[in-house]
């Protein structure tokens, strides 16, 4: 059995009992990149210190919370970023660390092996220098991600490769797949550029047109890339529930915010305020968006498209300003792979 159907088999034991399975804590907003599609917009906020970090994932750990992701902005830039992962470990989470690698060293590389982290995510949206740097906005980014790339996977760990598709980089994919696989990494790509986190929509100048998106849908290299059952807004449909937010995963932002998804940035209480425990099982805004069904949707219960559908409530939220109404470019999608599917099986 493969580990994305073991955690699919947890995951749906995990949502009937609404187990907090996996969370997504992301430790700073803080960022050595300046990436173009970033949602990411910070606050003149204190940022949690290391002794509420630890406290926050001793709360999670005695709700048998099992995948803990670490991220940012780049979990690297905190100093304390190897005393907080080293205690994760120690409360044995499966653990999981986004970063975008320009800090990892030879020295940082053994380090984050002494850790035994379930994944490592590295992002690289091109092989030409260019076009990555030119979408991280730093000079020599991707020598050193790739330099970055090849000291984890020198030590063995499970690497994946992310990587966003835009009209910057629209045709460098296959090589950015060619590059994982002679890393022996794992390859992910996505084409989801959202709004920040205020509501700026200044990174949706950056997403791919419908007829991109076509011809993207369209190459079976990517058929097999988009899904990951650890990260709920993309988890298809199960038992009328759109994904795991609010049922098995939650959001925990560097300020103590917790919400359903990192994507779907409900405010549902701080944890400087209230316990994880009270939040998850008593904050209104948590229980009603975990109240969700697709059956519930006026413009998706009896849609044709269902099953072609990636509905995100999140996406909906911060795009539409509703969850009841899927994002238009959700269903533009469903319509092409819809289509996509009709062509195959025509």
């Amino acid at each position: 059995m493969s580990k994305e159907s073991l955690f699919n088999i947890v995951n749906d034991k995990a949502i009937a009992k609404r187990i907090l399975l996996s969370c997504h804590f992301d430790l700073t907003y803080n960022c050595n990149t300046n990436c173009v599609h970033c949602y990411v917009k910070k606050e003149e906020r204190d940022e949690l210190k290391t002794s509420e970090i630890k406290d926050i994932m001793d709360q999670l750990a005695a709700m048998d919370t099992l995948f803990l992701i670490l991220s940012g902005g780049e979990v690297l830039t905190r100093k304390d970023f190897f005393e907080i992962a080293e205690y994760a470990r120690k409360l044995n989470f499966a653990l999981r660390i986004m970063t975008n690698g320009l800090l990892v060293d030879e020295k940082v590389a053994d380090k984050l092996a002494a850790l035994n982290p379930d994944l490592i995510n590295l992002s690289i949206y091109s092989t030409n220098p260019e076009v990555h740097d030119g979408i991280t906005g730093v000079p020599g980014s991707l020598e050193k991600v790739i330099n970055a790339a090849e000291l984890i996977r020198e030590r063995g760990l499970e690497l994946r490769i992310n990587t966003v598709i835009m009209k910057q980089n629209l045709n460098d994919y296959p090589q950015v797949h060619e590059l994982a696989q002679i890393l022996g990494a794992d390859f992910k790509v996505d084409f989801q550029v959202t709004p920040k986190f205020d509501g700026d929509r200044s990174p949706l100048q950056f997403q791919i047109s419908s007829n991109e998106l076509q011809e993207v849908l369209a190459d079976p290299l990517l058929e097999l890339t988009l899904d990951d059952p650890i990260e709920p807004h993309l988890k298809r449909f199960a038992n009328d529930i759109p994904c795991s937010a609010a049922h098995s995963f939650l959001y925990i932002s560097p300020y103590g915010d917790v919400s359903p998804c990192v994507q779907f940035k409900v405010p549902c209480g701080n944890l400087k305020e209230k316990s994880l425990e009270e939040i998850w099982y008593h904050s209104p805004q948590m229980l009603d968006i975990s109240s969700l069904r697709i059956s519930k949707l006026p413009a998706c219960s009896q849609c044709e498209l269902i099953d072609d559908c990636r509905y995100c409530p999140g996406i909906s939220y911060i795009e539409e300003g509703d969850v009841m109404i899927p994002a238009r470019r959700t269903c533009q999608e469903a319509l092409l792979l819809n289509q996509l599917r009709g062509e195959e099986n025509g």
